[in-house]
């Protein structure tokens, strides 16, 4: 076997180196291939193969170059794009918040909104309640004082007809005055006239009944001689009556306890129409009454 020499050790060495590099290439390790080149270089400057492999690794590691730029490019273009994604992914997360935040407030509000018109509308309903209630209990308060009404009308009606009845009874009646100092007397005279159907006006004094009398004409008058107690006695009080007009011909009677003739004849004289002894009897009484006011009212009617 022939002995190798140096020069045969070197080519041997930088094919082998070569073939490294051709290996790093396709594996992309451009650096280390570099390396490998300049080793080999250093030990056949002049191999063309070597500067074949440079040219090679060159042109790739301005295309690696080139490349990486386009990749740093397209990296920052994605990191941009990822961003501007991303921003946008914010933004529309803070506007889907505040969507979502206007959303809750409107329906707060609206929900406050129905609450409050709920609120409004019931107190206006218990307020309607209440007025409706209050208009019910006056309604009825007021019908039945209506009622009360109509029944106190109804009961004044009565007792104004009762009292028209009584007055018209009572107009109908003959009316008698009569006049006595003796209370207890006139009390007596007084209601046995009314029980005969008479309208009796009772005085104690002579002055008393001249007053009366010269409003008031009655169908009789009934007089005491002796009255004590007045300004005027009987006869006086005769004499006074028989000078008004509108009394000159209603029937007059004297009452008196004595059988005196003379004052019974000075009476008489005078024009009186009777004479009563006291005591008297009811029935007496009431019959000198009738004829006396039947003669009146005859004499009257054909005037």
């Amino acid at each position: 076997m022939p002995d190798l020499t140096p020069r045969d050790d070197n080519k041997k060495l930088v094919s082998e180196i070569l073939k490294r590099v051709d290996q790093l290439i396709k594996s992309k390790t451009l650096e280390q291939a570099s390396l490998e080149l300049n080793r080999a270089k250093t030990l056949d400057p002049k191999n063309i193969y070597i500067f074949a492999y440079e040219e090679r690794l060159k042109a790739l590691i301005e295309e690696t170059k080139k490349q990486r730029i386009v990749d740093e490019q397209k990296k920052k273009e994605q990191e941009e794009a990822q961003k501007r994604l991303d921003d946008q992914r914010a933004k529309a997360k803070v506007e889907e918040e505040l969507r979502k935040k206007e959303q809750f407030e409107r329906q707060a509000a609206e929900e406050k909104r129905r609450q409050l018109e709920e609120d409004t509308r019931r107190r206006e309903e218990e307020q309607l309640r209440k007025s409706q209630e209050r208009l019910k209990q006056e309604d009825e308060a007021r019908h039945e004082e209506k009622k009360k009404t109509k029944l106190d009308e109804k009961t004044e009606r009565k007792i104004e007809e009762r009292v028209l009845a009584r007055l018209r009874e009572e107009l109908g009646r003959p009316k008698i005055v009569i006049i006595d100092d003796d209370q207890k007397l006139l009390t007596l005279f007084k209601e046995a006239i009314e029980e005969g159907g008479y309208t009796v006006e009772a005085f104690s004094t002579s002055d008393e009944a001249y007053k009366h009398l010269r409003e008031h004409i009655p169908d009789l008058i009934i007089c005491d001689i002796n009255l004590e107690t007045s300004t005027m006695g009987g006869f006086t009080f005769f004499e006074k009556i028989r000078e008004i007009n509108e009394l000159a011909e209603v029937p007059f009677i004297f009452l008196t306890g004595l059988t005196d003739e003379v004052l019974i004849r000075t009476g008489k004289e005078l024009g009186v129409d009777d004479y009563l002894t006291k005591p008297i009897s009811e029935k007496a009484l009431l019959s000198t009454i009738k004829g006396k006011i039947k003669r009146f009212q005859e004499l009257k009617k054909h005037r």
